[in-house]
C-alpha cells in the first residue's frame, strides 16, 4: 500500500505494509535531520512501542531495589549468642561472657574472635547458621560493624558503574551498555548466594554494584529519550512501580525464606529470566543513533516502531532544518566525546551544573537510603516500619504524576525539599512536648512523610537533569553526577553513628542539607515540554 507523505495524518495500511515499510520519501541524508521527540509526539503519547521501551528500561530497577532492600534483614543484629569453647581446647581457655574467654595458662583475657575456627566457636539460638549473614560469618562482637559494609559495598560499586558504563553507553551507545549492565550484575549476584567468606561477599556485592548502578543510570536517561515530551510525566510512575515491587519483594522474601542465600537469590531470579528478552527485544536509543548520525539504523528503528504501533507517520514531518554548520558541528561534537568530562570541566555553565547536580544527588541519596534502611527501626515490628516505608512511594508516584501535569518541574523539586525539611525538623522537636502515645504517632509519621515527599524529588529531579543536558554527553555528565551523588548513598548506612554526638544528629544534618538543595534547585533551568537537545548550542544554563 502506498504511504501518503502529503499529510501528516497517520496512515493505517495492513498488517503486511508496516513490516515492509521504510521511508523511501527520504533522501539520502535527509533522516539523519529526524528529531526523535516529534517522531515519538506523531506514533502518540502512549504508543504500544514506547511504552513496551519505557518498561524494558524501568524493570531493572526491581532487582536494584529488592537486593539493596533485603540486606536490613540479612545483616540484622544478633543478640542471642553464645562464645563456645571447642572441647579441645576445654582445659586451655574458659568462656567469660559472650565476647570474651581467658587464657588458663597465662591469665590474660583474649576475644572470641581471636580464636574464631580454632578453639572458639559461636551457637547462636532460634535460627539455623545460615538464617542471616550476622549468623553465618559471626558479624557479631568485634565484628558487629562489619554488618554495614554489606550495603555500602554495593552502593560504592555503584558509584563506579554509573560513571563507567554511562559513559559506555554515550561512546557506544545505551543499548550495549545495559545489556551489559544486566549480565555483569545477574552472573556476579548468582556467585554472590554462594559466597563462602564473607569478604568475598562484599567483593562480589561491589562488583554487583557496578553492573546494576550504572543500569540504573542509564534506565533514568532512556525513560526520557525512548517516549514522547508529553509521556515524561508517567515515567516515575513506571519506575516507582517497579522500584516498589522489588521493596516489598524483598520483604515478602524473608518471611518465607530462613536461609540468605536462598532469599539473594530469589531476589537475583527476575534478572535471570529477562535475560534473553532483553537481548533479544532491547532497543537502541533513537536520540543516541540521530546524534552519532548512524542512518541506517534510524530508518530501521522507526520501521520497527510503525510495525508495532500499528500506525504510519509521515517522516517528513519530523525532519529539523539542516544547516551548513550541521557537518562540522556533529564533527566537533564527536571530537569532544573522547574527552567529554574535559569538556563540562572547561565549560562554566556545564560545570556549575555538573557541581549542583552532583550535590542535589548526594543529599537526595543520603535522604532515601537512611529513611529506607532504618526503615525497620520505625515501629516495634520490624516488618511494619519496612512496608509502610515501602507502600508510601506509591502515593508518591502518583502524586509526582500529577504534580507534573500541573506544575513546573523547579518548583516541584523545591517544595519537595522544603517539606521534607519541615518533616525532618517537627520529628527532631515536637516529641519532647507530646505524650507517650504522640510520640509515637509523630516518629513514624514524620519519617514516612519526609520519605514520600523524598520520592516525590527522585521522580522529578533526574527526569530535569535528563532534558536539560544535550545527547551528546548526557549520559557521560549523568554518569559523573551519580558518581558523586552515591557518596551519599555509601555514607548512609553509617548515618546512625552520628547519634554518639547526640540524639537525633543524623535527622538534623539531612534537615539542613534539604534546605540548601531547595535553594539550590532554583538555579537550575526549567525543562518542562522541552525537546531533547542534541547539540552544546541547545543547553540552556537557567535563569542565572
Amino acid at each position: 500500500m502506498r504511504v501518503d507523505h502529503t499529510s501528516g495524518d497517520h496512515v493505517h495500511p495492513d498488517k503486511k505494509s508496516f513490516k515492509n515499510w521504510k521511508p523511501e520519501l527520504l533522501k539520502s541524508n535527509d533522516i539523519l535531520t529526524v528529531d526523535p521527540d516529534l517522531v515519538w509526539q506523531k506514533f502518540g503519547t502512549f504508543g504500544r512501542y514506547q511504552f513496551l521501551n519505557l518498561v524494558m528500561v524501568s524493570a531493572p530497577s526491581l532487582i536494584y531495589s529488592a537486593l539493596m532492600m533485603v540486606m536490613p534483614f540479612l545483616s540484622e543484629e544478633n543478640h542471642d549468642f553464645s562464645c563456645v569453647v571447642n572441647e579441645a581446647f576445654n582445659k586451655q581457655y574458659q568462656v567469660l561472657d559472650k565476647c570474651t574467654i581467658l587464657e588458663l595458662e597465662s591469665g590474660t583475657n583474649k576475644t572470641c574472635i581471636d580464636l574464631l575456627g580454632t578453639a572458639t566457636s559461636f551457637e547462636y539460638s532460634n535460627h539455623s547458621k545460615d538464617y542471616t549473614l550476622t549468623t553465618d560469618f559471626d558479624l557479631v562482637c568485634d565484628r558487629s560493624d562489619w554488618r554495614e559494609h554489606g550495603s555500602s559495598s554495593f552502593l560504592f560499586g555503584a558509584m563506579f558503574g554509573a560513571t563507567i558504563l554511562s559513559y559506555l553507553s554515550d561512546r557506544l551507545g545505551r543499548r550495549k551498555s545495559f545489556l551489559l549492565s544486566i549480565v555483569i550484575s545477574v552472573a556476579v549476584n548468582c556467585a554472590t548466594a554462594l559466597s563462602p567468606h564473607y569478604f568475598l561477599f562484599l567483593a562480589f556485592r561491589f562488583i554487583a554494584g557496578f553492573g546494576l548502578g550504572g543500569n540504573l543510570n542509564i534506565g533514568y536517561v532512556m525513560m526520557s529519550e525512548v517516549v514522547a515530551p508529553k509521556m515524561r510525566e508517567y515515567t516515575p510512575f513506571v519506575g516507582a512501580f517497579f522500584w516498589v515491587f522489588g521493596y516489598m519483594f524483598a520483604g515478602v522474601a524473608r518471611m518465607y525464606i530462613n536461609s540468605w542465600r536462598w532469599i539473594y537469590f530469589t531476589c537475583t531470579f527476575p534478572g535471570l529470566m529477562a535475560i534473553l528478552v532483553y537481548f533479544k527485544y532491547f532497543p537502541e536509543s533513537l536520540h543516541w543513533q540521530v546524534s552519532n548520525r548512524l542512518k541506517e539504523e534510524i530508518t530501521l528503528h522507526i520501521q520497527r516502531a510503525t510495525r508495532i504501533n500499528k500506525m504510519q507517520i509521515n517522516v517528513q514531518d519530523c525532519l529539523t532544518e539542516p544547516s551548513s554548520e550541521d557537518g562540522s558541528r556533529n564533527s566537533e561534537q564527536g571530537e569532544n566525546s573522547k574527552n567529554m568530562y574535559m569538556l563540562i570541566c572547561k565549560t562554566p555553565k556545564l560545570l556549575y551544573h555538573f557541581i549542583l547536580s552532583s550535590f542535589l544527588m548526594i543529599v537526595m541519596n543520603l535522604t532515601y537510603w537512611a529513611l529506607s534502611l532504618f526503615s525497620t527501626e520505625l515501629s516495634e515490628h520490624k516488618m511494619t516500619g519496612f512496608f509502610l516505608s515501602g507502600i508510601i512511594e506509591f502515593p508518591s508516584a502518583i502524586l509526582a504524576v500529577v504534580l507534573l501535569k500541573m506544575m513546573n518541574r523547579r518548583p516541584i523539586s523545591c517544595l519537595m525539599f522544603v517539606l521534607t525539611t519541615l518533616s525532618l525538623s517537627i520529628a527532631v522537636f515536637l516529641p519532647e512536648y507530646l505524650d507517650d502515645s504522640g510520640k509515637r504517632t509523630v516518629t513514624i509519621l514524620c519519617p514516612l512523610l519526609a520519605k514520600m515527599f523524598n520520592s516525590v524529588v527522585w521522580s522529578v529531579l533526574p527526569l530535569a537533569m535528563s532534558e536539560m543536558i544535550p545527547t551528546v554527553i548526557r549520559n557521560t555528565f549523568s554518569g559523573g553526577v551519580c558518581f558523586l551523588g552515591d557518596a551519599g548513598s555509601v555514607v548512609a548506612p553509617y548515618l546512625e553513628y552520628l547519634n554518639r554526638f547526640g540524639a537525633n544528629t543524623a535527622s538534623v544534618l539531612i534537615a539542613c542539607l534539604t534546605a540548601l538543595c531547595a535553594l539550590g534547585v532554583m538555579t537550575m533551568p526549567e525543562t518542562k515540554g522541552a525537546h531533547l537537545g542534541s547539540g552544546m548550542d541547545s543547553f540552556d544554563e537557567g535563569p542565572f
